[in-house]
Order: C-alpha cells, then sequence, then structure tokens
C-alpha cells in the first residue's frame, strides 16, 4: 500500500470546505504564509499548490490562496452616505 494521495481542486471552494475535504483526501492545506496569524478559514480558495491531480506523500502540504468570499463585508467603506451638510467641515482658522 502507498502512502502517496492525489491532491484534489480545491478552487472555488469555501476554504473551510477545502481544508476538510483536503483532510479527508490525506493532505493538509495552508495559507502562503503558514506562520501568519490567519488560519485557512475565511473566503474562497481561487490558487492551489500543488495543482489539483499531483502525486504527495500522505499528508503534504497544499498552498491554498484565498480571497474574501461574496458575505464578507469587512474592508473600506468609503464614501460614506449620506454625505455631511455642505460647509459643516470648515477647518478652524
Amino acid at each position: 500500500m502507498s502512502d502517496d494521495v492525489i491532491v484534489p481542486d480545491f478552487r472555488g471552494q469555501q476554504a473551510l470546505n477545502a481544508w476538510l475535504a483536503g483532510h479527508d483526501a490525506g493532505v493538509l492545506l495552508q495559507g502562503p504564509d503558514p506562520d501568519g496569524p490567519q488560519p485557512v478559514m475565511d473566503g474562497i480558495v481561487v490558487a492551489q499548490d500543488p495543482a489539483p491531480g499531483v502525486r504527495v506523500a500522505r499528508w503534504a502540504p497544499v498552498t491554498v490562496w484565498v480571497r474574501p468570499g461574496p458575505d464578507d463585508d469587512s474592508g473600506v467603506r468609503e464614501p460614506r452616505r449620506p454625505e455631511p451638510p455642505v460647509n459643516t467641515l470648515k477647518a478652524e482658522g
């Protein structure tokens, strides 16, 4: 019995679902900075290395890149609405 597994295609999956699928397949998902503070749990997987279909040793790491999901409402909130009334934000002179 070989200890090799085939890397699944995680692209397009929710990060948490991809992590669970990777565990079931015998690989460990990690972000591009494995020592970084953000675990691979949120967002959509957009790329991975090694590529899908590659044979790797069981429990080998697979690096995934994620983007925020469609329901992620974090980030910049500019411009603000409603805008402040004209002439209310004057510099003091």
